[in-house]
């Protein structure tokens, strides 16, 4: 087991950490807690990661003027509610696109916001002035009489995380978010507790205001007046030749797929995966490197976690196909009582799975048997042994 590369650090969070994402680079990392906030992570030079002094939180450029009431505006991170209730998850917009972030949270809202540059300016006297092109607010000090004083002042060039567009169709807690690939174009997908997975697009990228609907799917088997947590999760299939593709996972323990259809403008059941005995916590669908199946991970409060092979093909008419091959269940520990994450190694060969008491497994296909096996366990109390 090797840990010599792991970091421990501390999150600035004052409450539970429901999700963590790195960017397409692996050179950021966005954290959002029940705590309603939204911290971002830089890799340092040094193979380290360290939040911004400037700009640790998600904030809106409307709220860097009230922050600028202290001196020490530079070097205090910032600690601005995003949501108004818990954040549940996070995740970023291909580059492509620039810096764009989407949280959602129990408050009923999806949020896109994109880090902008925004000149900060400080004088000696004590005033400052905040300019990105749609707020600015200076003042200035003068002593009594006829007579005043001049004051020099500083520029300084940070960034700000600016929030552009609020979806807020849902009517119970938005409990998943996911940017589609980047051949999709920009759009993204929301999984609420009201059994619905909302899709949006914006059709001008340049215009990030505007996001209309661009369909919506809905979970069967959920009542919406209960307290069922309805859909709990879903990822895009990455596969750049096939349509739009979404797996769905739902507090009753259904995984389904979803596939666009171009000619009806409407999403349709493509395949019915096998089913958790509780409700699914996560799903993943593993990128695609040349093989001619896929590969969808799934996990639930059942505590198993499951790999589903999906044949795909192609009728006589052009029309893309899939159907399930098989389902293999690669973690069944009766002691466990749940795996919370799942995520795929970006060739789609290694799976991550993480749960109760800290423990992180990787899991790997035995090509001999093709079998899933574990091939490497990291726990919470060994890191900081190794890492001492």
């Amino acid at each position: 087991m090797t840990t010599t590369n792991a970091q421990r650090f501390p999150s600035y969070h004052s409450d539970y950490v429901h999700d963590i994402q790195f960017d397409f680079y692996g050179r950021r990392i966005a954290t959002c807690s029940g705590d309603r906030n939204v911290k971002i992570w830089n890799l340092q030079p040094d193979g380290k990661f360290k939040a911004d002094e400037a700009a640790a939180d998600i904030v809106a450029v409307a709220d860097v003027a009230h922050r600028s009431s202290s001196n020490n505006f530079m070097n205090e991170p910032a600690n601005i509610q995003v949501h108004r209730s818990a954040v549940w998850r996070v995740s970023w917009a291909h580059p492509e696109f620039g810096q764009l972030l989407a949280t959602c949270g129990a408050d009923g809202s999806a949020i896109i916001w994109e880090e902008s540059r925004v000149q900060v300016s400080s004088s000696v006297s004590g005033g400052l002035s905040v300019s990105d092109g749609n707020v600015t607010t200076s003042h200035a000090n003068a002593s009594a009489g006829n007579s005043s004083m001049s004051s020099t002042s500083q520029s300084e060039i940070t960034t700000s995380w600016v929030k552009k567009a609020e979806l807020s169709e849902a009517r119970r807690s938005v409990s998943c978010i996911q940017f589609a690939p980047k051949h999709l174009g920009l759009m993204i997908a929301t999984g609420s507790a009201d059994g619905s997975v909302r899709i949006y697009e914006a059709i001008d990228v340049m215009n990030l205001n505007h996001w209309p609907s661009k369909g919506i799917i809905e979970f069967p088997f959920v009542d919406k007046k209960s307290s069922e947590l309805g859909v709990t999760s879903l990822s895009w299939c990455t596969g750049r030749f096939e349509p739009p593709t979404l797996v769905v996972g739902g507090g009753n323990g259904s995984v389904l797929v979803y596939r666009y259809s171009d000619d009806s403008r409407i999403w349709n059941l493509a395949v019915e995966l096998k089913s958790h005995s509780k409700g699914v916590l996560d799903v993943s669908w593993a990128a695609n490197v040349g093989r001619s199946y896929h590969l969808i991970a799934s996990t639930g409060m059942d505590g198993k976690t499951m790999v589903h092979r999906l044949k795909r093909g192609k009728k006589e008419n052009g029309e893309h196909f899939l159907e399930l091959g098989s389902t293999q269940e690669i973690n069944s520990s009766p002691s466990s009582s749940g795996v919370w994450r799942c995520r795929w190694n970006v060739t789609g060969t290694v799976l991550a799975t993480s749960g109760d008491f800290g423990e992180v497994k990787l899991w790997k296909n035995d090509i001999r048997n093709h079998e899933w096996k574990c091939v490497s366990e990291v726990v919470g109390g060994e890191l900081d042994e190794n890492t001492t």
